[in-house]
């Protein structure tokens, strides 16, 4: 695929079916053809973990239709969220909507709640809920790329 100097290479699944050593191997070349020799590279692949150690932009494309695209970086922000458990979650949503203003969350469990706004100052969330009497179980940042 390289023999002709191309501007544009085109790999489908350029890792499957190789050994680690492998695998580490074609990473490494791909990303030297990339910074080093100025070439373009469109990977084909279904494995996400995979394509985020290899692109700097990723479409994400279904039945021919392409539905996103953006920087790595970006599509990491926007799908991660804070997983937050507590003793109760209609009363701690009270307190997240009215002091905090949170608006873009979904409600797991009973105890789960997930927040879409990784700007939101935790430590200042977590103390308005203790300080309200709802028990905070666990509080963390969560990205599911």
């Amino acid at each position: 695929a390289i023999l002709h100097d191309p501007e544009l290479l085109i790999l489908d699944e350029p890792t499957n079916g190789l050994d680690p050593i492998g695998i580490a191997e074609v990473r490494n070349f791909i990303k030297d053809l990339s910074t080093e020799h100025g070439k373009t590279i469109l990977i084909s692949s279904h494995i996400l973990s995979e394509i985020e150690l290899l692109a700097d932009d990723i479409g994400i494309i279904d039945h021919g239709i392409l539905l996103e695209e953006s920087s790595m970086d970006e599509l990491q922000r926007k799908n991660s969220k804070y997983i937050l458990q507590v003793s109760e979650v209609s009363k701690a949503l009270l307190i997240l909507e009215r002091q905090f203003g949170v608006k873009d969350y979904s409600v797991q469990d009973e105890q789960t709640l997930r927040l879409y706004d990784t700007t939101l100052d935790m430590a200042a969330i977590n103390k308005a809920l203790v300080t309200q009497e709802v028990s905070v179980i666990s509080s963390g940042l969560c990205n599911d790329t």
